[in-house]
């Protein structure tokens, strides 16, 4: 960089000023949402989408909930029977401080793998009986024969006096839920999740799952549906402990094994484990896998729970279960990974997810993973890395393609977020979530970006978290760095990098005068042609140098940001 003269760089920049691409800059304006105000039990036509654009280059993060008003604790699942076809659902106060309905579950779909999105809506707490008006805490899930269900706690009347767990379903890809069931009502039913065993090889293919916490019958319980959502058992008891437990997550494994993770209260965190190998009829003794000092130094209070995924691809990782959670073990919050390859039985040491230095006073939390058919592995967890006193945070994917051994870091908000809406009761909620099927992968977080009392949820654009792979088996001969695209931008840009093997590498952001001002990528990743995201929100006007370093291999490029 010491060889580059600010006359150099003048130049540059009045050439890259004179280039054609500039006038890209200014062909999209910011996108501006509907406000939807859904009347409970009214039947709409299906929307198309609201958030189309013309070139995808320039669009991405993406607004589901479209709806000025405090959303959060969103959750999303991707049809396996059309991957085209995606469902969100959120906890929605757009009814603003009226008790009686100002916790109601929002949702959207896609039919275009997660670009465009419909408008959101509100699920219909009148098809519920019992004078359960109000909803909470949805999780969605599928089935192989592309139904959507959102499982919720439903809320009865102003007191909220009665917690019951219940199940909305859809059979038109999630465009309406006119059905309603109740799954479980013992009166204080909190924090479930629900899966759906999608094995063809199972012999409970198709069973629903919920687990959650139960505070009058003690402990952590599971319950299921073996006929679409219509009927649901008797709850198993999972924990051996009946107090001190919260925050169950589920999933199921490719011979129909049944796997539940949840935090023990105690001084330390208690990452703990059961399983069932009959359906979740019966648990064995639960194993705590991991302890470490309790996540702490979180925003707004809130609450950070493991979350579990299984590898049923039929690759040399097919079987594996792994567990992402987060512990202040390094002096701050990080994200941490287990795994089993032996269905359960042992776990290996923890690795560290997050990749920025240890004991920074960082704060990462909100874990949540997937693995797709190819045993690939994607976290996402919100972090805190870019802000010198952790109240703006952002969302962050990591993803790994040899077993959890090693992740890439990779910024998905193009705007940060503060962490507490002023002057708020409305807390910033317990979890995010992502679901990840084939090439697809769709996360959703809550997201303050706007300011004020528009906590909105998000995803972002897909096609970006994704390496595209060399196609027939032809991988590229050598290493390069491309061209950034748009060049002149504002803010956000793409760069393209090709990998003849797997490798280490870094990419680098500097400064005219060589500061590093960034790192974007750090980490393990695949042979092949990758792009990935930049944005520049945070910076001021000028030229800027991206670096790929891979091994001995070292290319630098410049690029300018116009604002």
């Amino acid at each position: 960089m010491k060889n580059f003269t600010l006359l150099a760089l003048f130049f540059v920049l009045i050439l890259a000023l004179s280039n054609e691409s500039y006038s890209q800059l200014s062909s999209k304006e910011r996108l501006k949402y509907p406000l939807a105000m859904d009347i409970p039990g009214k039947v709409y036509p299906s929307p198309g989408p609201v958030n189309t654009l013309d070139d995808p280059l320039e669009f991405f993060n993406i607004n589901i909930s479209q709806n000025s008003a405090p959303q959060n604790e969103p959750s999303v699942r991707i049809s396996r029977k059309d991957t085209n076809k995606v469902v969100a659902a959120w906890r929605d106060f757009r009814y603003g401080s009226d008790p009686t309905a100002n916790r109601r579950v929002g949702y959207s779909y896609s039919t275009n793998g997660g670009l465009t999105w419909s408008v959101s809506r509100l699920l219909d707490s009148t098809l519920l009986p019992g004078g359960l008006t109000r909803n909470s805490d949805p999780v969605v899930t599928t089935d192989t024969a592309g139904n959507f269900y959102i499982a919720v706690v439903a809320i009865q009347g102003v007191s909220g006096g009665n917690l019951t767990l219940a199940v909305y379903k859809s059979t038109n890809g999630g465009q309406t839920f006119p059905q309603a069931f109740i799954c479980s009502q013992t009166g204080t039913e909190d924090k479930e999740w629900i899966t759906t065993d999608l094995s063809e090889i199972s012999p409970f293919l198709n069973t629903l799952y919920i687990s959650w916490t139960s505070f009058s019958l003690g402990g952590i319980k599971v319950t299921k549906s073996t006929n679409a959502g219509v009927n649901w058992s008797t709850p198993s008891n999972v924990s051996d402990a009946t107090g001190g437990v919260q925050g169950s997550d589920i999933c199921i494994s490719s011979d129909g094994q049944v796997n539940v993770v949840w935090l023990g209260f105690s001084s330390d965190a208690e990452i703990t484990y059961d399983r069932s190998v009959n359906g979740g009829d019966n648990f064995g003794a639960d194993q705590i896998i991991t302890t470490g000092p309790f996540p702490s130094g979180l925003p707004n209070n809130v609450n950070t729970f493991p979350t579990i995924a299984t590898d049923n691809s039929f690759g040399p990782r097919g079987g594996w279960i792994y567990i992402a959670f987060a512990d202040n073990r390094n002096g701050d919050c990080d994200i941490f990974l287990v795994k089993s390859t032996d269905a359960g039985t042992s776990w290996s040491s923890p690795v560290r997810i997050n990749n920025d230095p240890i004991g920074n006073g960082k704060i990462q939390y909100w874990p949540t993973i997937a693995v797709n058919n190819q045993g690939n592995i994607a976290v996402l967890f919100m972090d805190s890395r870019n802000t010198a006193d952790n109240t703006i945070i952002e969302a962050y994917i990591a993803r790994s393609y040899d077993g959890g051994v090693t992740f890439t870091n990779e910024l998905l908000s193009t705007e940060p977020s503060p962490t507490l809406i002023p002057g708020s009761n409305v807390r910033f909620g317990d979890y995010i979530d992502l679901d990840y099927a084939g090439k697809r992968l769709v996360p959703v977080w809550t997201d303050e970006r706007a300011g004020g009392f528009n906590q909105e949820i998000f995803t972002s654009e897909i096609d970006e978290l994704l390496p595209v792979s060399g196609t027939g088996g032809n991988l590229p001969g050598e290493f390069s760095l491309g061209q950034n695209y748009p060049n002149p931008f504002n803010p956000n840009t793409r760069i393209s990098f090709s990998l003849p093997r797997a490798t280490e590498l870094k990419i680098e952001i500097y400064s005219a005068i060589g500061t590093l001002v960034k790192t974007i990528a750090s980490g393990s990743y695949p042979a092949g042609s990758h792009t990935m995201n930049f944005n520049a929100g945070a910076l001021s006007s000028g030229v800027y140098f991206y670096k790929l370093t891979a091994g001995e291999f070292s290319q630098t490029r410049s690029m300018i940001l116009v604002k």
